[in-house]
């Protein structure tokens, strides 16, 4: 009993330093991967409370906490599809209110039949000596959980499917291998015959959170996309492992940006840098191409186009949502943007080569659009 207990505590203690060093270390916190770890923070303490209070005059209390367990049991699998999601797919897909109740259906129907398992055994039972038995419809949390590993690993595969970056194949092949690996335990093992599974799942916590750690490397802190180390490593692996017959480097800038903080401050200016860093990765899924910011007022983009005309539609996608997140987050600022996009398939040029020609063809325009926009000022105070 002792050792069961110690087990749990370990377990509590590893998770609060993983909770306490990740709010502390990061600005914007995960929130699906805080509740997961005060899931199993939840989770071991109660356990902790079954060992020490008897079956036999804590009956109603040993049923809460079952139940409770079970609510939480399939909460991780849906924390799980929701971090990888949110990592792979982008937040906005999140959002859409259909995949948000599909995604929330499950628990809720595994609340309402743990609210009632007490008094109808719809998914356990305490036996004579207050261990949690199957109930006549435990089978349905197994299928809520294959339906969330399935889904979580269908995600990675379909992301992998379509990423250039080897790098990137290589998370999303451990990302899918950690989901099966914790929903084959969860399905194999089952909740009443080992807790085998808490451990696996602190294990995979403390995983994620050095993964994010790691990221914090490459990820720029005021806008969340790649940083121009992550972007010198994505672009040099491109250029020395991919056909990049179909591949582009596209320089973006935006006009005026010193301006825009003399005028209006910093605050407005890192506003307009996340309004446009959010423009480009709301149609990431649409093009998926490789994002970042260079520093400043610079980001680049490498994507893949069948035909070079392509390139102009994304960016004119880019202009057109940017227009329409710039009228809501800063109505009396007009953002607009410098383009210099560049073929990766150029025989006797390096990577350097190709930055160069890119920012060559973005601060041309940029010239191009300072001009145009000084003889539109002219004429309007005519």
């Amino acid at each position: 009993m002792f050792l069961k207990i110690e087990l749990y505590v370990v377990l509590i203690f590893i998770s609060l330093i993983i909770l306490r060093a990740y709010i502390r270390e990061h600005r914007s916190v995960n929130r699906d991967f805080l509740l997961a770890g005060l899931a199993l923070v939840i989770m071991d303490i109660f356990e902790i409370i079954s060992v020490f209070f008897p079956f036999s005059s804590y009956f109603f209390m040993h049923s809460i906490v079952v139940g409770m367990e079970l609510i939480l049991w399939i909460y991780l699998p849906y924390v799980c599809l929701r971090i990888i999601i949110w990592r792979f797919l982008g937040q906005e897909f999140l959002k859409d209110s259909t995949v948000k109740n599909l995604m929330l259906l499950p628990i809720f129907i595994t609340t309402m039949m743990a609210v009632v398992s007490p008094f109808k055994n719809y998914l356990f039972k305490l036996n004579l000596f207050g261990e949690p038995i199957a109930g006549d419809y435990f089978f349905v949390l197994d299928i809520f959980v294959g339906l969330y590993t399935t889904a979580a690993f269908a995600v990675c595969v379909f992301c992998a499917v379509k990423e250039h970056s080897f790098d990137m194949r290589v998370k999303l092949s451990v990302a899918g291998f950690f989901a099966l690996l914790l929903g084959g335990i969860q399905f194999i093992f089952g909740y009443f015959m080992s807790n085998f599974y808490i451990v696996a799942a602190t294990l995979s916590v403390l995983f994620l959170y050095v993964e994010a750690q790691e990221n914090r490397i490459f990820v720029d802190a005021l806008t969340g996309l790649n940083n121009r180390n992550r972007f010198r490593m994505y672009l040099s692996n491109v250029m020395n492992n991919y056909v990049k017959v179909n591949m582009y480097l596209t320089y973006v800038d935006i006009d005026d940006f010193k301006k825009i903080n003399d005028e209006y401050g910093h605050i407005v200016g890192d506003l307009s840098l996340r309004t446009v860093a959010e423009s480009m990765l709301d149609l990431h899924s649409k093009f998926h191409y490789f994002i970042a910011r260079l520093g400043g007022d610079e980001f680049a983009i490498i994507s893949s186009h069948t035909d070079s005309s392509d390139v102009d539609v994304m960016i004119e996608d880019i202009k057109r949502t940017l227009k329409k997140k710039s009228e809501k987050n800063l109505p009396d600022i007009s953002l607009n943007l410098s383009f210099g996009t560049t073929s990766l398939n150029q025989a006797g040029k390096t990577m350097n080569d190709i930055i160069r020609i890119a920012d060559n063809i973005m601060y041309e325009q940029k010239r191009e659009n300072k001009l145009k926009h000084a003889e539109a000022d002219k004429a309007g105070s005519e």
